[in-house]
């Protein structure tokens, strides 16, 4: 118990420091390099991004299997993963290398880039892949903290760098001329802190794994079963990256590089969706692999129903917070932009969540009963035409960025409703009628929400951050009550509150 609230401790501090600070940063850096400088910080981790799906197919399963060996005391079978893993990223690196170099020394010519930052922006570029290389490189010292539970180890350090890099960061650009690449440079230093102490982590933590120096500790055939076991993650994440991963590069050289600084701004609040979605997806998820492995297929679909009303009752009150409040929150903010616009892609950005905030739980489904090639394939499929809707409706009309905002979230919603409810239900053998419904009543109820929430926020002025957070707080409080007391039903909130309880315990 001592040991899960420390974990539970650094992990809500870790995340409450980031957050903070991520929120100072943008504007901070907008104010001293410009909006368009800052835009490229953004795109230069995008096609980091693009680099690491390469990595995810060996990398993604890795810790699992090394974490079964080593917890089985088979510390030589467990070494052969480490260094498997070590090595097939050795050789990953040195395929990107060179391409890297040439993609910096060339830059311009594929990226629209201002010339009296292009120098700049190429000095960014350099520290974004070099920070890739050197972690990609490393050893995979990051399972030692989850094989041992020590996520303190983690989570404490990685809010003291946020911390640290935050103080960097500002210190150079007060003592030196402002530019872009201290960014990079900050990241880069965090990294090698970070290295460091992943270093130290798995010599104290776990010793019996090391990286062999007397021979190379590699099999051909252990690699295969990684990437075998983990090629799909990939192929689910080059569809993930068409659908939006490619948003900022498109704006870049399609419409300019302005338009993808503030594209890069609007994206903020709906990953923060994003993210608060997938946590709650996890924490139900393991629920119905259980109740699918046990042969339960009534609870099984008991409980799928039951955690679709809480999903859509939970994310559809940071929802409405979005519409309603993101204008007093842009604002604040960025000052220096046009709220109106950003208020504008935010919003078209979530307007997804607005139907499928409970149904998305059914995306677990294909791996619950091991269907995940085609649903994979499916993600690519949409992602591939995604993109290309995003061309034609550049090149066609005037909506700009927000044609590049919205095309992903229409297709997205297009392939819910087409495929994941339909074949979703198909495989667990029951009515899909019930879930369609559901999706219109959320509908009603995002309605009902907001319309509460803007007779709030008529009755308030907002003319600071702490205005901000008191309003932000009562129109939260108010609609997570309403749809907790009067959404959800008494089985529901008892699952709920039950759900937290067992999330805190484990964590």
């Amino acid at each position: 118990m001592k040991r899960t609230a420390i974990n539970l401790i650094a992990s809500i501090a870790a995340m409450i420091t980031n957050i903070i600070i991520g929120f100072w940063i943008s504007p901070y850096v907008i104010a001293h390099i410009g909006i368009e400088a800052n835009g490229f910080i953004t795109l230069a981790n995008n096609f980091i991004t693009y680099a690491s799906l390469a990595v995810t197919a060996l990398n993604s399963m890795a810790s699992r299997f090394i974490a079964i060996e080593y917890i089985n005391k088979d510390y030589k079978r467990a070494n052969l993963y480490y260094n498997s893993v070590f090595w097939g990223n050795l050789i990953i690196v040195a395929i990107f290398l060179p391409g890297s170099i040439l993609l910096v020394r060339y830059l311009e010519l594929v990226v629209n880039v201002p010339n009296n930052i292009l120098i700049d922006v190429k000095i960014l570029f350099s520290f974004i892949f070099l920070n890739f290389f050197l972690h990609t490189g490393a050893p995979n010292w990051e399972c030692s903290t989850f094989i041992t539970n020590r996520l303190d180890r983690v989570y404490v350090p990685n809010m003291l760098t946020t911390v640290f890099r935050c103080l960097f960061l500002f210190a150079v650009m007060t003592l030196f001329q402002p530019r872009v690449w201290y960014v990079g440079l900050a990241s880069s230093v965090v990294l090698v802190i970070t290295l460091v102490i992943g270093w130290y982590n798995t010599k104290t933590l776990t010793p019996e794994l090391y990286i062999a120096h007397d021979r190379i500790l590699c099999s051909w055939k252990v690699i295969k079963e990684l990437v075998g076991a983990g090629i799909w993650n990939s192929i689910s994440s080059i569809g993930s990256m068409l659908l939006s991963g490619l948003d900022l590069l498109i704006c870049n050289v399609f419409i300019g590089s302005t338009e993808m600084g503030i594209l890069a701004l609007g994206k903020l609040l709906p990953s923060y969706m994003q993210n608060f979605s997938m946590a709650i997806f996890n924490a139900f998820n393991p629920e119905l692999v259980i109740n699918y492995a046990s042969g339960d297929k009534e609870k099984l679909v008991h409980d799928l129903k039951r955690a679709m009303k809480i999903m859509s009752a939970l994310l559809s009150v940071p929802l409405c917070g979005l519409i309603v409040m993101s204008g007093d929150f842009f604002k604040l903010w960025v000052p220096s932009q046009n709220p109106h616009i950003l208020v504008r892609l935010a919003v078209v950005m979530c307007m997804g969540y607005s139907v499928t905030s409970g149904t998305q739980i059914l995306n677990c489904v294909f791996s619950t009963v091991n269907k995940v090639r085609t649903n994979s394939l499916i993600i690519i499929m949409c992602g591939a035409i995604s993109t290309a809707l995003v061309f034609v409706l550049i090149n066609t009309t005037n909506l700009g960025i927000y044609a590049i905002a919205g095309v992903s979230v229409v297709v997205d919603l297009f392939r819910m409703q087409v495929y994941t409810v339909p074949v979703a239900t198909h495989y667990l053998e029951i009515d899909s009628k019930p879930f369609y419904r559901h999706e219109v009543f959320c509908l009603v109820d995002l309605a009902f929400l907001c319309a509460v929430a803007m007779m709030i926020r008529q009755c308030f002025t907002v003319n600071n951050w702490m205005d901000f957070i008191l309003v932000a707080g009562i129109v939260g409080s108010t609609c997570m009550v309403i749809n907790i007391f009067f959404y959800l039903g008494k089985e529901e909130r008892k699952s709920l509150f039950e759900t937290m309880r067992r999330k805190i315990r484990r964590k």
